[in-house]
């Protein structure tokens, strides 16, 4: 499992078995296909890149580091299924090229991806 943090280094979500959970891990934020993140609007919204995660105009929306403090837990059905809806309506998967910037976005990981 990984952690996905804002800009003030605060957890804002997980990522378990590709799925981006919240940060009580009870709700499927989006899924990830390679390095490119989906939410409930079915298309690229970005990439992680060298363990940031960045919007398709560049702008750094969290940082990835790995949880340290537990074992992964085992995802509930119902997460499952959740994530599974997500991955079904994507039509596009692919995207443009990203030119990353330094730049944090001053929309949230949550905002993007609802």
């Amino acid at each position: 499992m990984y952690i996905i943090l804002n800009q003030e280094g605060k957890k804002i979500a997980y990522i378990n078995n590709m799925i981006i959970l919240d940060e009580t891990k009870e709700n499927v934020l989006g899924i990830l296909i390679g390095d490119c993140f989906f939410g409930n609007d079915t298309k690229v919204i970005g990439k992680i890149i060298d363990q940031k995660v960045y919007l398709l105009n560049g702008d750094i929306i969290g940082t990835i580091e790995a949880n340290k403090d537990k074992k992964d837990p085992e995802l509930k059905k119902a997460l499952m299924l959740e994530a599974w809806d997500i991955l079904s309506n994507i039509k596009s998967h692919t995207s443009d090229w990203i030119t990353i910037s330094k730049k944090w976005s001053k929309k949230s990981l949550i905002e993007v991806l609802l």
